[in-house]
């Protein structure tokens, strides 16, 4: 099944596939900068993604299965986040922290064949350093040979959860 005929479709499917995987998180896009609510008594937690892109999705996903459950009890993940027009410092630690989710993202993006390219978030016309490309390319690499639980738990359902919808794509085909 084609679950990218266009980005509207492809963020409900993944919030559909999301959800099944992850059923205590709320997933919702439309915004302008994501952000990870986390829960508060009683209330389940909510990840924001940008607009209905869904590699913000992806994106915002890989931070949920990387952060841990104490950090999962906190608004953003505790991260911090300095916006576009950081030091060149700045910048290399803001690669530092997003090669592993990148490289977990990298992977749902094979799942789903959607082209990837690194996020340096960043519109200074720098490319990306070598240190970074060879942190996300080793961090992509454990993701295909020994994710963490939550990421191996969310690239195995977001696999099952194409088959299922590739089979019932097929039946209704067939009549």
């Amino acid at each position: 099944m084609n679950i990218l005929e266009n980005d509207n479709e492809c963020c409900q499917h993944l919030i559909d596939a999301f959800t099944q995987i992850f059923p205590s998180l709320t997933i919702k896009g439309g915004v302008e900068e994501p952000f990870y609510q986390a829960p508060k008594s009683g209330e389940m937690a909510v990840l924001y993604f940008r607009h209905n892109y869904p590699r913000s999705l992806l994106h915002e996903i890989s931070h949920y299965c990387l952060a841990g459950d104490r950090r999962r009890q906190i608004d953003d993940f505790g991260y911090w986040y300095s916006p576009c027009g950081r030091s060149p410092e700045e910048q290399r630690r803001f690669e530092t922290v997003e090669a592993r989710p990148q490289g977990l993202e990298k992977a749902m993006c094979d799942i789903l064949e959607i082209k990837f390219l690194p996020s340096l978030d960043d519109f200074s016309g720098r490319p990306p350093s070598k240190t970074f490309l060879h942190q996300l390319d080793v961090s992509y690499q454990e993701m295909l040979v020994n994710p963490p639980p939550t990421a191996k738990r969310a690239l195995m359902g977001l696999k099952r959860y194409l088959e299922v919808a590739a089979l019932s794509a097929q039946k209704v085909r067939q009549f």
